[in-house]
């Protein structure tokens, strides 16, 4: 089944490519002058099919998961990479736009390690090699999903399609957060401007411009993603943080995690993934049960190196924990090591953390403890770095974690190539291009502008006001000399 569609409208297509599911979705940008429930500025998105990215509403229409929830436990060959993209390529030529056959742009958003630089045709939109998902090395995934959109590639048998946007599940999110936040505070300052507020004197620094943010996510892996100065990071690949070593708590001797053993930096063992993604925790937990039997800590006997349904159901025990469960201090204890890791090295504004994981509430306020903690005062003199509570606006929780901030991003990778790769004269909202007109700049312009008037209309009243002062000298001088007596 097409959409219907008149030839103003922008039609996205969005795929959030996991390692086992892939999420994929349609959905329509909302002109301005079409009236409809807007999601509250907190959250990002409503119960409504509506979904909010910065100065962006989105209307979702289609959304499909696969395989399907009931599919992906049967014992049928459902999760190969040749049958969900097959899935997911015929999900979006079911949906596509009838007037053009094709979407205006797309975003996909994949597990990592991936190909990123569109430079390197090679493998850009590839799942790369060092991937440890064995059957999804190599996989090509942005030429079969550009040609189901209806978007073909470049001409020359490459893969840069300008309406594509290709990245990793984290720094899409990234960039999803970084242009949401950033416009509610342009919308805060506007609105403070337009009230003549003056700044909080509890922090000198709320007109300073968002511009560096890391998203990341702790599930079944940890991944990070960055936005500095404005723009998503890549370099050499992608960033790779949930990788880096830790500082284990003391008397710590966890092996680390079964998937460390091939390709991952550090073998797993003390890495920010080898201890709280949900794998390392669950082995964990399982292994502490096995010590408390009196079996032995030797683990890693009785894991496997691959992932299955089952190893899956056996993560979901973590759910069933309390609160005060001993893993939990050891994965805070980790996720601040990052955090603290990240203020250290990038000097991000944000950390914006999700993830299954982090569903467990009372992780935040943990893991904002311990890392004011490993800080030991070190950054005491940035103001937002100064107190415990202010971690709070530093580390924070992530504004789509109910829609799922993969496929968000995986929206934010489609607006940013629809913008960069869009000259037709439309704008994201579906009207005609005017001229536009930067308020806050203006504002700013004509705040300075009063003010040099200002000092204009002072300095020429001081200037009259001088002359005035030394004519009435003169005069009375004159005075006073004609009517002294002559000797």
């Amino acid at each position: 089944m097409t959409m219907t569609s008149s030839s103003n409208e922008i039609y996205l297509a969005a795929i959030e490519g996991g390692g086992t599911t892939f999420v994929v979705s349609v959905a329509r940008v909302v002109p301005l002058h079409e009236a409809i429930a807007t999601p509250t500025a907190a959250t990002g998105n409503n119960n409504n099919g509506i979904l909010q990215i910065g100065p962006t509403t989105l209307q979702i229409l289609h959304t499909t998961t696969i395989p399907s929830p009931e599919n992906a436990t049967s014992t049928s060959n459902n999760s190969t990479p040749a049958r969900i993209l097959d899935e997911t390529c015929a999900f979006l030529r079911r949906h596509l736009p009838s007037d053009n056959g094709k979407y205006s742009a797309v975003g996909i958003a994949t597990f990592g390690p991936a190909g990123v630089n569109p430079t390197r045709t090679k493998d850009y939109g590839t799942i790369l090699a060092g991937s440890p998902k064995r059957e999804w090395r190599g996989v090509d995934l942005l030429t079969p999903i550009a040609r189901a959109c209806g978007l073909g590639d470049d001409g020359g048998g490459g893969k840069r399609v300008a309406v594509v946007g290709f990245d990793t599940d984290v720094n899409a999110p990234a960039l999803a957060e970084f242009r949401h936040r950033r416009y509610l505070q342009e919308q805060q300052q506007q609105q403070k401007r337009r009230t003549r507020q003056s700044p909080s004197p509890d922090n000198n620094n709320d007109d300073k411009p968002l511009t560096s943010l890391s998203y990341v996510t702790i599930g079944t892996g940890v991944g990070v993603g960055l936005v500095l100065n404005s723009q998503p990071i890549h370099g050499l690949l992608h960033p790779e943080g949930g990788h880096v070593a830790i500082r284990p708590l003391e008397g710590d001797a966890f092996a680390g995690y079964s998937w460390g053993a091939e390709r991952s930096p550090y073998g797993g063992v003390g890495t920010v993934e080898g201890v709280t993604s949900s794998v390392a925790l669950t082995e964990r937990l399982l292994q502490m049960e096995e010590e408390e039997d009196g079996v032995g800590g030797d683990y890693a006997a009785i894991t496997t190196t691959t992932t299955t349904t089952t190893d899956a159901r056996k993560r979901e025990v973590l759910a069933t924990l309390p609160d005060d469960h001993p893993v939990w201090n050891h994965a805070s204890n980790a996720i601040a090591n990052l955090c603290v890791s990240l203020l250290l090295l990038t000097s991000c504004q944000k950390i914006v953390l999700g993830g299954g994981i982090m569903k467990r509430g009372i992780l935040y306020d943990m893991v904002r403890r311990r890392a004011w903690t490993l800080l030991n005062g070190y950054l005491d003199s940035v103001e937002e770095l100064s107190s415990e509570e202010r971690l709070k606006d530093v580390i924070v929780e992530g504004s789509w974690e109910e829609v799922g901030s993969g496929l968000v991003g995986a929206f934010a990778l489609a607006l940013d190539a629809y913008e960069s790769g869009n000259g037709d004269g439309e704008d994201m909202n579906g009207d005609d291009k005017e001229e536009s007109i930067d308020v806050p700049a203006v504002q700013e312009s004509s705040a300075k502008q009063e003010e040099e008037e200002k000092r204009q209309q002072s300095f020429t009243s001081g200037v009259l006001a001088g002359i005035g002062l030394s004519f009435g000298c003169a005069l009375l001088s004159s005075l006073l000399g004609h009517g002294r007596p002559r000797r």
